[in-house]
């Protein structure tokens, strides 16, 4: 008979049994991912934490960069290399220890501190490759300078590293220039830059020629006052076929039909550029002028058949009809060699007492008297002239020496003589303007002079109204004087790199370079050397292939704007400058 066990307790639960055969794997699996969190604890907290630390000390350092570097963050469709030369073309003008720099204060060197700090946290956060080299800033100033070398250092990294507007506290660079480039319009398509002419004697607009290049047209362009905007329009076949290396001659008023002559002839017969319709093909020409409604006039020269010269007419057209003749009395007792035709004054030299005197004469429907200007050296001095809002400015120029008048209906001044300061020996001069404001003429002249090798330019203007006159001069090596080596000017292969011209009360100097664009200055003449750099036009910037090099430049000065020309490989650039500063190209329509 078997033992009964002992009854369990009412409500105690029977404990579970353990599972057979897992309860030692389990144990054991438990063991090893305690054992994994706890060394992945101690490792991310040995490299992880410090590396996203680094990360973000590296996107601050980053953002620092950038804002000094750069400056502002990238605009749409704007490049690194872009934006490094344009701030480079800025502060190369910039004077003494504010010029760049690859180290100290100056933009970029004040950036190196950013640089290392960003390198080092770069480093730090596993990212080496990316991180900026030691010499960076070197790099900088090299790619600015020449946007087409190789780069040596993460560029686009670093443009993309803008944050915002960056720190306050980090000084930005210099503003970056806005110069024309090669994406600026051609003035017109398919014309040539060489033998292309401009007006005889300068008005308020501004009137040029241009022949065709690879079997463009011949062009007659014209920009009004203000040289806002300009106009084209082929020369009428007739003219091409005579004039085949046109001139604008004579002068014409702003509202005359333009006149041109061919550059190889004597100019004795001339063309209207709209209709083709000739002038002076029978007489021999002293010269002509054209004014509004389509009148030209003409001063032919009568002459005997032994050759003598026997007396001068003044003949007149309206468009194609002739209004008549009248004998210029009495004649001028100058060789009519001398005699000469400027706008609508007759202007030659004839001796009294010891000295030739300047006479002038206003030809119209009706000859106006004969007026003693005053007295000259001697009879060789050139004449020019331009046209004021009143009248004519007459200019003799002999060596440093002119002789300005302001004529009008009311009669005319005095002739007033002016000296220039003496110019340095073996002084040459490059390129000479006469140009006219409201009340005002002012002569402008480049000189160069030599030192051993070196070229040295200067540009000098004498500025004169009826009651005085002033002298102003500017001398490159002034201008730039302290200023990094990019902004001296460079000479063209064959053709001037310093130009100058005159706007209002400021003298306007153009200047290329070799490295940091076509430069200008605009001040008058006591503020000039403390006026910033104007930089017109960079060869480099898009350039492809050499299209944007240039071969030579021009400028033509009017009341209130200038007009440069640029002969580039791919084009002639025309680029008016305001005479607040301001610079634009321009687009001719029918061009």
């Amino acid at each position: 008979m078997s033992e009964d066990k002992p009854a369990e307790p009412a409500g105690e639960a029977k404990p579970a049994a353990a599972p057979r055969g897992l309860s030692k794997r389990k144990k054991i699996a438990l063991a090893v991912l305690g054992a994994l969190l706890l060394g992945g604890g101690s490792a991310f907290a040995r490299w992880g934490v410090p590396r996203i630390v680094a990360g973000r000390e590296a996107k601050g350092a980053g953002a620092a960069l950038h804002r000094c570097l750069f400056g502002n963050p990238p605009a749409p469709g704007e490049n690194a290399a872009r934006r490094l030369r344009r701030i480079l073309l800025s502060a190369a003008g910039l004077p003494g220890e504010a010029r760049p720099r690859p180290e100290g204060d100056a933009w970029p060197g004040r950036c190196a501190p950013h640089a290392r700090k960003l390198a080092d946290a770069l480093q730090r956060a596993g990212s080496a490759k990316i991180a900026p080299p030691d010499d960076l800033m070197q790099k900088v100033l090299a790619k600015a300078r020449d946007t087409t070398s190789p780069t040596e250092f993460p560029l686009d990294a670093l443009w993309a590293m803008a944050e915002g507007d960056g720190p306050e506290d980090v000084p930005k660079p210099p503003t970056p220039a806005s110069p024309l480039d090669l994406d600026a319009p051609n003035f017109a398509e398919r014309i040539a830059f060489a033998d292309h002419s401009s007006d005889f004697v300068p008005g308020r607009g501004l009137r040029l020629i241009f022949r065709g290049d690879h079997a463009g047209p011949m062009l007659a362009c014209a920009l009004p006052e203000g040289l806002a905007d300009a106009s084209c329009a082929p020369i009428d076949p007739r003219a091409r076929a005579r004039a085949p290396r046109p001139l604008l001659w004579p002068a014409a008023d702003d509202g005359g039909p333009s006149l041109v002559t061919d550059r190889s002839s004597a100019r004795s017969t001339f063309y209207r550029t709209d209709t083709g319709q000739a002038f002076g093909a029978e007489y021999r020409v002293a010269g002509g002028y054209a004014a509004e409604g389509g009148l030209v006039g003409l001063v032919e020269v009568e002459v005997g058949t032994k050759g003598e010269e026997k007396a001068l007419w003044l003949a007149r057209y309206q468009d194609d009809k002739a209004l008549g003749r009248t004998k210029i009395e009495p004649k001028p007792r100058a060789r009519w060699a001398n005699v000469s035709v400027l706008g609508d004054r007759l202007v030659w030299m004839e001796p009294r007492g010891r000295r030739p005197h300047l006479f002038v004469r206003h030809l119209g429907a009706q000859l106006g008297p004969i007026e003693d200007a005053g007295e000259l050296p001697h009879d060789a001095v050139k004449l020019s002239a331009c046209k004021t809002r009143e009248g004519i400015a007459l200019l003799a120029r002999d060596g440093s020496s002119v002789w300005i008048t302001f004529r009008s209906e009311r009669g005319g001044s005095p002739l007033r003589r002016v000296d220039e300061p003496a110019r340095p020996a073996g002084a040459e001069m490059l390129d000479a303007s006469f140009t006219c404001e409201d009340s005002t003429a002012a002569a402008t002249v480049v000189l160069r002079s030599r030192a051993s090798d070196k070229a040295s330019y200067e540009v000098r203007r004498i500025r004169c109204s009826k009651e005085g006159c002033e002298i102003g001069r500017v001398a490159l090596d002034d201008l730039n004087e302290g200023r990094d080596p990019l902004v001296r000017e460079e000479p063209l292969p064959r053709d001037v790199p310093v130009l100058g011209a005159s706007i209002g009360d400021a003298m306007l100097v153009v200047w290329r370079t070799a490295a940091a664009g076509v430069r200008a200055r605009l001040a008058r003449p006591d503020e000039i050397g403390n006026a910033p750099d104007l930089v017109i036009y960079d060869e480099q910037s898009q350039d492809v292939n050499g299209a944007g090099r240039l071969h030579a430049m021009r400028l033509y000065a009017r009341p209130g704007a200038a007009l440069l020309l640029l002969h580039a490989v791919s084009g002639i650039k025309a680029i008016r400058i305001g005479a607040d500063g301001s610079f634009r190209a321009l687009r001719a329509k029918g061009g």
